[in-house]
């Protein structure tokens, strides 16, 4: 509800002189007259400093569905004071008192409408009924709303504007969070998109329960958001907490939302993301002749290496905004850390909506940026189980040192992330399509790129380990780092040559560095063949191939076969042997020959 700043002057003492002005209404925080202001007219925002003013359940509906779509549901669901509650005040007269002041019969307002021409379900928390809290009703109303959402096969969008739990309630308005919750597992469990709006303030069991269930989390602009009120948080830290905390841009720095949008633009982002989570059509190819086997890049190991880390190489940021046509980022995976190392978000790619997931290779060369961390699987993990969910495929584009071998990273799960991120990627029925665009280097790499086609940029390599450190190891010399490079097979040609990857993408002149643009429309199109021919498998016959092929990498023979391998291996080595012994002992003699006197 809108606090206008007239009631604040009106607080004047008895010996005031009157005055015959109507005060005028000003912004709450920058003072700015608000009665010529258009952005707040139509949207409650202030124009000059962009302070989000609260809006009512029905003005939210009005902002965000078609203009006359929306249809009330439920509004005679009612159970006035179930603990005949009384406290000074009884608890039935504050319900009906907040039913007047608010014009709705409780904190919950349900029901139908439309958002770009698409049906969906909406519900929304009031916080001018009774703080929004969520009692017997509102929980009701809610659990239904996810029932109808889920037998309509429609999404739906929660607004969150509530600060605490009815008391007056007992444990019977705690019980509200696992009655909405199977609904909303229900709702999930049929590949259904939920998105939550956080508003200011957004805390309480509105917090805690559906709205943290939720697929995409979006909340508004410096919004108070979290579990404890802004009150109860002060009291457990003893001071006064900074100004950034406990709010909307806070959460999104750790990950725990998604997104932060002002409020004119959220009708409009929200239409975009309901399109690419809800897709019907995809792109499409005439088949062809199999492409031939192609030729990759004849650079040599370690000059490819350094290619692979040349500071002005485009990571993936860079190819996701060249290729993509539009972007819906995914922050974090709500453990509260959100690696910027991953990038992951749904993507419009050529007319198709595609879960994109890359790791991002640091533009300003430092090593210690390099690394992947736990909080990158983890975010991973979450953006191909929601590709899972809603049918998208998932592109990978793998670029990394490796993952963060520090012992905080240890504690915080990494190697359990790894296997996670591995498994899932595995497991994904939809098709998965893997590019190494750098340096793709040990189980960070292979943990991205298990997929059904797996494609190199030319000057991309992919290591067991990268040629320093095997240097290092085997030669006791990080200097021998190209020698071990060529023995480790490292390159896109070696690759392709022992059948790990499908194909390599030509890069532009002498790398992609020195044209990202065309670096990225080559591999776009690159994607998109490979996609067109994995959408015309059928998903068991594709989830087999998938199998078959990472089954056999590397497959071991036969019994018989086996045995004569071993035998003809161990024969070879006796020859090779020999062979050194002979050619050591000729050197000898060449020499012992050099030093007799004439």
């Amino acid at each position: 509800m809108v606090v206008k700043f007239r009631q604040l002057l009106r607080r004047s003492g008895p010996d005031e002189e009157p005055t015959s002005e109507e005060p005028q209404e000003r912004c709450l925080s920058c003072g700015s007259v608000l009665e010529t202001n258009r952005l707040y007219q139509r949207f409650r925002v202030c124009q000059d400093c962009g302070f989000h003013f609260h809006v009512t359940a029905r003005e939210r509906v009005a902002l965000l569905l078609d203009p006359g779509s929306f249809h009330e549901d439920d509004r005679g669901v009612s159970s006035i004071d179930p603990l005949s509650f009384s406290v000074r005040q009884s608890y039935r007269t504050r319900i009906i008192d907040a039913q007047r002041r608010s014009g709705l019969t409780e904190s919950a307002l349900t029901g139908t409408g439309r958002l770009g021409g698409r049906e969906i379900v909406i519900a929304v928390l009031d916080i001018a009924f009774l703080g929004g809290s969520i009692g017997v009703v509102a929980g009701e109303r809610i659990a239904r709303a996810f029932e109808k959402a889920t037998s309509r096969n429609a999404p739906i969008v929660t607004v969150c504007s509530t600060s605490g739990t009815r008391m007056q309630e007992g444990l019977l308005a705690l019980m509200q969070l696992p009655r909405i919750a199977v609904a909303v597992n229900r709702h999930a469990a049929a590949g259904l998109p939920h998105v939550a709006i956080l508003t200011d303030p957004a805390t309480g069991s509105g917090y805690t329960g559906f709205a943290n269930q939720a697929d995409i989390i979006i909340a508004e602009p410096n919004a108070l958001v979290g579990y404890a009120a802004l009150r109860a948080l002060q009291e457990a830290e003893g001071h006064e907490l900074p100004a950034s905390a406990h709010t909307s841009e806070s959460h999104l720095q750790h990950g725990l939302v998604d997104m932060v949008v002002p409020r004119p633009e959220l009708r409009d982002r929200l239409v975009s993301l309901m399109d690419l989570l809800i897709h019907d059509m995809h792109v499409q190819g005439e088949k062809g002749p199999r492409q031939p086997r192609q030729e990759a890049s004849s650079v040599g190991a370690w000059e490819q290496v350094k290619l692979s880390r040349h500071l002005e190489r485009p990571n993936a940021r860079d190819f996701v905004r060249l290729m993509a046509t539009s972007f819906f980022e995914l922050h974090g995976d709500r453990s509260g850390v959100d690696d910027a190392g991953v990038v992951a978000g749904i993507a419009n790619l050529a007319g198709e909506p595609v879960m994109l997931v890359g790791q991002v290779r640091p533009a300003n060369g430092n090593e210690r940026d390099g690394w992947v961390r736990a909080a990158g699987f983890g975010k991973a993990i979450r953006a191909m189980r929601l590709a899972g969910k809603f049918g998208l495929p998932v592109v990978t584009l793998v670029d990394s040192r490796g993952a963060d071998p520090s012992l905080d990273e240890e504690q915080a799960g990494l190697g359990s992330r790894i296997a996670n991120c591995l498994s899932v990627l595995l497991n994904l029925p939809t098709p998965t399509i893997a590019v190494i665009t750098g340096e793709g280097s040990s189980e960070a790499a292979v943990a991205l790129a298990a997929a059904d086609r797996v494609l190199m940029l030319d000057n991309a390599v992919y290591e067991v380990v990268r040629p320093e450190d095997a240097a290092a190891i085997l030669y006791g010399e990080r200097s021998r780092a190209d020698e071990a490079a060529e023995r480790l097979r490292v390159t896109s040609r070696d690759a392709l040559k022992l059948g790990l990857i499908d194909g390599t993408v030509a890069e532009p002149g002498e790398g992609a560095h020195t044209d990202p643009v065309e670096a990225a429309r080559v591999l776009q199109r690159a994607i998109v063949r490979n996609l067109v021919a994995l959408q015309r498998e059928r998903p068991k016959r594709r989830l087999e191939n998938r199998y078959a092929r990472y089954r056999e990498i590397g497959s071991t023979h036969s019994k018989l076969r086996g045995r004569l391998d071993r035998r003809f291996a161990h024969l070879a080595d006796r020859i090779g042997s020999l062979r050194d012994r002979l050619r050591r002992r000729n050197r000898t003699r060449a020499t012992d020959f050099t030093d007799i006197p004439l």
